[in-house]
This record gives C-alpha cells, sequence and structure tokens, in this order.
C-alpha cells in the first residue's frame, strides 16, 4: 500500500530581502561572493507579525483549501519544524507542542497530535512515520506541517560573523516558509511514494548545531561546516539514490524531476556532477534538476515541498510525472523518496490559479476507528531508568548513560536496533538542530559511520511535553508493525534549564534519564491500542518558553486555565475508550501505570477511574514529575517487583501540556 499526496499547501511571507541586503547588514564587513556561490539572490523573511506558528498555520489553512477532507477526516498530525520561535525576541516555544496548538486552532479533534525534529529532513521523517502508520492501518489520512521562520538567525549571525570562514556563514542563507501536506493510502498501486528511505549517520552530528548563543544580545545561531557536511551528504546521497532508484526497477533516467533538499547552488551542482559521474553520462540536467534558491534560499525542512509547489505552479512539474526526493539534514540525515504522481499537479492549479476548491468529501473516521483488526503486539523489551542531575547538566550525556544500560540487558545487537528516539524536553544550551536522538545515535555507535543497506538507523525526536515518550511508543510501534525496522530504542531526559542560569523560576521536572527497548518478537506480549485525546479548542494552555537578557537564556511559565478535575475528567474519559474498542472489563485492568506526577494525583486519579489503589503504580518522586520518564521508572518497577503476570492486562495513562490524554493497553 502506497501513500500519496492527497493535498499540498505552502505560504511564503510577503516580505523578500536580497542576500546584498543582508550582508550589508553585518557588523563586520564581509567581502564574500556569497550570492554567486549560493545561488540565493533573495528569500522571504518573517518575523515582524508572523512567526513559526504562524506560517505553519497558514500553510494548513491552505492544505485544508486544496483538500476534499475537513480537520475532522484527519487521524494524525504531525508538526516537524526545527524552530518554533513563536514571538518576538526570540520565544521559542517548548510546551506545548505546535501540533497542539494546531489541533486547538482548526479542531483535528480525533487526531494524534504531536512535534517531531530531525532538522532539514524532519518534513520527510513525519512523512516516514506517517506512511508507517497508514500500512500498519492505524490511520486512513494523516497531515505533516512545517513553519519555518529560520531568518531570525541571520540577525544573530551579523552580529556575531567575523570573516567568510566563519562556522556561522550559513544563517545568512536560510528562508523562511510554511508547507503543510495530507497523505492517504493511494488507490493505484503505480502511484504515490513507491519507495522512502531515511538513515541517519550520527557520527557526523557535529558538522552543524543550532542552539542558544551565549552573546549579549542572545537569540540563536548555528554552527556549520560547510564543506564536511557537503561532502559526505553528497557522497552518501548518492549511492542511497542510486540503490533506491535500482531496487524499484527505475533506469537511471526514469525519473523526470530531482529535488534535491536546497542548500545551495554549488551544492546541487556537485551532487548532480557526482551523479552523472557514477553513471558516465548526464543523468542531471538543468531541465530536471529543480534548483530553487534564487528566490527562496534555505528554508530548511520546509525546502522540497516549497520547489514542488514553485514548479507544479509555473507547469514544470506535471500530473502522472515521477519525481526523485534528494533527503539530508544535520544529525547526519540521508535518504531518498521515489513517487509517481497522480493527478496532484492539476488538481493544485485548479484550486491555487483557478480558485476551484474541491469539493469535500464525508469519511466517516469514527466508523472505521471502532472497526479496526486488532494491532500486533509490540512490546517493551527492556528498561533502564537513572535518577539524579546529569553531570555537568549534560542532558545528552544522561540519556547516552540510560541507553547504555538498555542497550547492554537488549537481546538485540547495536547494528538491529532500527529506530532511535528522544523524547525529552528539556536539554542543555536549548539545542534545536540536530536531534537529539542523532547526537545519541552517534555516541552510542549505533550504524553511525556509512550507509549500509543491511543495517541502517534513523534517528529522531518526539517532542511533546510529558506525553512524549508514550506518543514515541505509538511512533515505534507503528514501524514496527509496518516493518519498517525490528526494534527500537526510545531514550529521555529533562534537565531544570533555569537552574545554570541562576533564576529561581522551575519546571518540576525530575532531572531523570531513561531508556526503553521495543520489538516486536513478544508473541502475545506488548502493546495493544492507543487512545489519545484532547480537551478541543477554547481556554489556554500551560507555556513553557525563552526569554533572554545579557547573555542568559532561562524560561518563562504561564500556568494556563486547565484543572486538575478537567484533566483527570479527560484520561478517564480517554481510558473507557480504550477498554471499549480493545472490549476489556476495566476491572479485568490488573495493574495502571499512571504519568508519576505525585502521589496525591494518583490517589485522586485512582478514585476517579474507579479502581483499587494497589493496582496503581507509585514510584513518585518527592516534589518533581518524572515526566518523560514516567513510563520507563513505573515499567521498570513492575519488571523488578512482578507486579504483573504473564496474561494480565496493564493500562498506561499519560498526561500533557495542551490539555493532552493518551492511554495504552499493555499485555504482560
Amino acid at each position: 500500500m502506497n501513500s500519496i499526496i492527497e493535498s499540498l499547501g505552502v505560504y511564503l511571507p510577503p516580505t523578500e530581502v536580497t542576500t546584498a541586503e543582508i550582508l550589508a547588514g553585518c557588523r563586520n564587513p564581509l567581502a564574500f561572493p556569497l550570492e554567486r556561490l549560493t545561488g540565493i539572490r533573495s528569500r522571504r523573511m518573517a518575523g515582524v507579525t508572523e512567526f513559526s506558528i504562524d506560517l505553519a498555520s497558514k500553510a494548513v489553512a491552505r492544505c485544508l483549501r486544496n483538500s476534499r477532507y475537513e480537520p475532522r477526516d484527519i487521524d494524525l498530525l504531525i508538526c516537524c519544524n526545527i524552530s518554533r520561535c513563536d514571538g518576538p525576541e526570540f520565544e521559542f516555544t517548548f510546551e506545548p507542542s505546535t501540533a497542539v496548538r494546531l489541533r486547538q486552532h482548526f479542531g483535528f479533534d480525533r487526531a494524534v497530535v504531536f512535534d517531531i525534529t530531525n532538522a532539514c529532513a524532519g518534513m520527510f521523517t513525519g512523512i516516514r512515520i506517517a506512511d508507517a502508520a497508514i500500512k500498519a492501518g492505524e490511520v486512513r489520512r494523516a497531515m505533516v506541517v512545517s513553519g519555518e521562520y529560520i531568518s531570525h538567525l541571520i540577525q544573530t549571525a551579523q552580529n556575531e560573523i567575523e570573516g567568510f570562514m566563519d562556522p556561522r556563514l550559513a544563517c545568512l542563507t536560510v528562508g523562511d516558509a510554511g508547507a503543510a501536506l495530507i497523505l492517504e493510502p493511494s488507490a493505484d498501486p503505480a502511484s504515490g511514494f513507491l519507495d522512502i528511505e531515511i538513515f541517519t549517520l550520527g557520527e557526523y552530528g557535529s558538522y552543524c548545531v543550532a542552539k542558544v548563543t551565549d552573546r549579549e544580545h542572545g537569540g540563536a545561531i548555528m554552527y556549520t561546516d560547510s564543506l564536511k557536511l557537503a561532502s559526505v551528504s553528497i557522497k552518501q546521497g548518492v549511492m542511497h539514490a542510486v540503490e533506491v532508484q535500482e531496487r524499484n526497477g527505475w533506469p537511471p533516467e526514469g525519473f523526470d524531476h530531482l529535488i534535491m533538499h536546497q542548500t545551495s547552488e554549488t551544492t546541487l551542482n556537485d551532487t548532480a556532477r557526482e551523479i552523472n559521474a557514477h553513471f558516465g553520462r548526464d543523468i542531471c540536467r538543468a531541465a530536471n534538476t529543480v534548483s530553487n534558491l534564487e528566490r527562496r534560499a534555505n528554508t530548511a525542512s520546509t525546502s522540497h515541498f516549497v520547489a514542488l509547489m514553485d514548479r507544479i505552479l509555473d507547469g514544470s512539474i506535471r500530473s502522472g510525472q515521477k519525481i526523485v526526493f534528494g533527503i539530508s539534514g544535520s544529525g547526519l540525515t540521508i535518504g531518498t523518496a521515489v513517487a509517481a504522481l497522480d493527478d496532484l499537479p492539476d488538481r493544485i492549479r485548479r484550486a491555487e490559479l483557478e480558485t476551484r476548491v474541491p469539493e469535500k468529501r464525508s469519511a466517516d473516521s469514527e466508523k472505521w476507528s471502532q472497526h479496526r483488526e486488532p494491532p500486533r503486539r509490540v512490546r517493551i523489551e527492556n528498561v533502564a531508568t537513572l535518577e539524579g542531575p546529569p553531570p555537568e547538566g549534560d542532558s545528552v550525556a544522561a540519556a547516552r548513560a540510560a541507553a547504555e544500560i538498555s542497550l547492554d540487558r537488549s537481546m538485540h545487537a547495536r547494528e538491529d536496533i532500527g529506530v532511535v528516539i528522544h523524547a525529552g524536553v528539556y536539554r542543555s544550551d536549548f539545542i534545536s538542530e540536530p536531534a537529539i536522538a542523532t547526537m545519541l545515535a552517534g555516541e552510542l555507535g549505533i550504524n553511525s559511520r556509512h550507509g549500509a543497506s543491511e543495517n541502517r538507523t534513523l534517528a529522531f525526536d518526539v517532542f511533546n511535553g510529558a506525553l512524549g515518550s508514550l506518543n514515541a511508543c505509538y511512533v515505534a510501534a507503528q514501524m514496527i508493525r509496518a516493518r519498517q525496522c525490528g526494534s527500537a530504542l526510545i531514550c529521555a531526559s529533562e534537565i531544570e534549564n533555569n537552574a545554570a542560569a541562576g533564576r529561581p523560576e522551575r519546571r518540576g521536572v525530575s532531572e531523570s534519564a531513561s531508556s526503553m527497548v521495543l520489538d516486536g518478537c513478544g508473541g502475545e506480549t506488548g502493546f495493544g491500542r492507543f487512545v489519545f485525546r484532547s480537551r478541543g479548542r477554547g481556554g489556554n494552555s500551560f507555556r513553557s518558553y525563552t526569554r533572554a537578557a545579557k547573555g542568559k537564556t532561562w524560561l518563562q511559565f504561564e500556568p494556563g486555565d486547565e484543572t486538575e478535575e478537567q484533566q483527570l475528567g479527560l484520561a478517564c474519559a480517554a481510558v473507557r475508550d480504550l477498554l471499549e474498542l480493545e472490549g476489556i472489563d476495566r476491572m479485568a485492568v490488573k495493574v495502571v501505570l499512571p504519568p508519576q506526577i505525585t502521589r496525591g494525583w494518583i490517589d485522586r486519579f485512582a478514585l476517579a477511574l474507579e479502581l483499587p489503589r494497589e493496582r496503581f503504580v507509585d514510584v513518585t518522586a518527592v516534589d518533581s514529575d518524572l515526566f518523560t520518564s514516567s513510563l520507563a521508572f513505573a515499567m521498570r518497577h513492575v519488571q523488578e517487583t512482578a507486579r504483573a503476570s504473564a496474561g494480565d492486562v496493564g493500562l498506561i495513562v499519560g498526561v500533557g501540556s495542551g490539555g493532552q490524554v493518551g492511554c495504552a493497553t499493555y499485555y504482560f
């Protein structure tokens, strides 16, 4: 079953700024032919009244306008932007996730929602996840969206760049955009994404890193070793593209368009030359190799789809044509997707140019959801937990230490781990690129040096507050069920960022780390169904976001208006829906693994669920929330104390910011 793009929406902010203007704004004069070498004459820039959330929202609106479907017909919503800069003065959002905010705004009431982060490969990572969920029969329609307001990097770099060899130079090559698409199963096996493969070479994760600056002016900055990054990306990308085309039976000239990640004209030309040298003839030419840089620049995770939309609208890309997407992003993530278009270009041109909006259709998602086949079980093979602040406040080191324990205990060799996910929220240096998971994969030595076809690993972050680890289990389960991987490593770690900044405000998270290995080898043991719910529109959510002054960045917290009573009520409703789907009587649940917030919260949850308190795992820490490690600590306790016997039914429950709850059955 192939996934196909049912609709596409792209939004570009109206302000256009030239490369000459950007160079003129640098504090230190920069005599460097940036426009000639990159091919970037200008780019669109947001940041006055529009930010990441706005670009994503406007792309979603256009995608829905061009679609046959309504928000209630979407089963899965994944937001993939690197930057969550959602307000002036470098306001980077950490909670709630962008996907949660989009769900509330548009009414994606039936969708499972979360963010993922994987640098410029983010949208294709989201597509890979959505494709797995469609193939596993978990969803029928998924939206993948990104709102990349990254031009704030330019402002920081203009203050800091010292010369043309400066590793911050790549900050001057970016532009802003939003993109969204809807995926659904293709009725024609010859149409859609015929193959999508992405993998991570974590050995090269240090080649591009974006984090907060330590300078007085504040903001974010990106350090890039452009020559090394391009060298590895081109070599690995070309080998992989050739392999993917060959295994799909496409001859070298079998594509109509090649759309690579749009970084610079130099990199695109070097890649084309490498492909032509491999085959000994001109495979890539100006007519079939898309370059969209002149007036768009590098729009990060949206770049492929900004280019696709531009070429659809100018008539270059037509219905029925075949496209090869060359995927790359820091981390280092490499991939290839091959797609055979249906009539998408004609439909998009009618909607965008002739304003003929497609007629909406009824999808009857609720009825479909109730009649899905029971899923194949995916188990938690082992768990490791670490308590206490990480050494020198390094959240990545803490996650790595927990992962080392899991990998040592696992029946799976490191090279057999197909997916690495990091689900933590609060991390050292507020790193936004690359994904923490790619750094972990590199430091753990998980298929991190080369893209040999027999062993490949995809690493990315799932980002959704305290609910992130349960979302990560959901994602890993779908990828295992769709046979995109055999086992997955899920890690989480949290720190109190304000402690390092010398600020008194605290998020109240336990500075801890955890790791779990999931696989499909447990037979009747493992996860059953997952159910995620939200309180819908209205109300103010808890928020955490960055503020900066005098070279220090810290988090500001706004409590929101959600009450514990509302949270408990929503959790109970989600549990009732889950047990009804599974056909399980409430009293048949032998053990409950609740969020490890406080002992009092668990007491009140037990009363609300009307289940004996002794069935609830309680490993709460004093005055702190185990947050994204709640599930791991609770599951480790169950395993070590034999709280559950073979055949027992367990109930896993999580809650998250933005009025979210999630639950899953687990069969011991």
